[in-house]
């Protein structure tokens, strides 16, 4: 009687264990996905509002955009000059604690309004979320890396 009742509990714990799993899966599945969708609908506040008060950005070139205020330049000067057609793979998303970060790859069409040339970007990505104090979660930093797909081919 003993083996079995250790042996549901044991089941028990694993389906446990993988609902939270699934659970969180999703809700970073979502804020992905409303990330993406800010940007190609240029929704800057809503944007802004996805990132920490001292959030950063890590741009592909290097540069470092933190805070608030930067963030909102960022994002306005994006979705005045370029459309985006955004989606992401997720590969890996873990928590601990009140952080979680998120990472997988990229895949972007980018359009420039003023003359209508398209790049087809690719790349990775990481995103670190903190717990809010509402319980919700915030990116404290996000990083991206790649090149078009032209220039990743050479």
């Amino acid at each position: 009687m003993n083996e079995e009742y250790a042996a549901s509990m044991i089941d028990v714990v694993l389906m446990l264990a993988l609902g939270l799993q699934s659970s969180g899966d999703d809700t970073f599945s979502r804020l992905r996905t409303e990330w993406a969708r800010n940007l190609h609908e240029k929704r800057v506040e809503a944007s802004v509002a996805e990132y920490a008060v001292d959030g950063e950005f890590l741009q592909p070139n290097g540069e470092r955009v933190k805070g608030t205020e930067a963030l909102r330049q960022l994002f306005a000067t994006i979705t005045k000059t370029s459309d985006s057609d955004l989606t992401f793979e997720a590969a890996r998303v873990e928590t601990s604690g009140d952080l979680t970060y998120d990472s997988g790859t990229y895949r972007e069409t980018l359009v420039t309004r003023a003359t209508g040339s398209r790049q087809e970007m690719r790349g990775s990505y990481l995103t670190v979320y903190r717990r809010a104090k509402d319980g919700g979660w915030l990116i404290v930093e996000q990083m991206w890396a790649g090149a078009s797909a032209e220039s990743a081919q050479r």
